[in-house]
C-alpha cells in the first residue's frame, strides 16, 4: 500500500481476515446466522431474503412504527455490507514488491 494511503485495518488485521475467511463462504453464512438469524441461510451474499419481520407494530403509532422498521432496515444492511467488506478483504489480492515492480514496467510499455 502506498505510504499516503490509510487502511482501516492493519496488516496484520488483513492477513488474519485473510486466513481466516478467504475461500471460507460457510464461516461468513455462520457469521450471518449468529447476526441476522431469521435471515434464508441458502442467500448468496448481499441477496438476503428478508425474513425478518419479527418487529409488532400493529399496536404502535404510525411514527414510531416507521422508526423502527426504518431502523431494523438499517441494521440489516449494516451487518450484510460489513459480511461483504470482510469477503472482498479475504478475496483481496496483495502482491510483492518484485510483482508490483513487475507490474508497473509492463503498464508502463504499452
Amino acid at each position: 500500500m502506498d505510504k499516503g494511503q490509510q487502511m482501516r485495518f492493519t496488516d496484520a488485521e488483513l492477513a488474519t481476515i485473510k486466513s481466516t475467511f478467504k475461500d471460507n463462504d460457510a464461516l461468513l453464512k455462520v457469521l450471518r446466522k449468529v447476526f441476522l438469524p431469521e435471515y434464508d441461510p441458502y442467500a448468496p451474499f448481499g441477496q438476503g431474503i428478508d425474513l425478518w419481520m419479527t418487529i409488532d407494530v400493529r399496536n404502535l403509532d404510525p411514527q414510531t412504527a416507521y422508526t423502527r422498521l426504518l431502523a431494523r432496515n438499517e441494521l440489516i444492511t449494516h451487518v450484510e455490507q460489513q459480511l461483504a467488506q470482510i469477503k472482498f478483504l479475504a478475496d483481496m489480492k496483495t502482491e510483492t514488491a518484485q510483482e508490483k515492480e513487475a507490474r508497473e514496467k509492463k503498464d508502463s510499455t504499452k
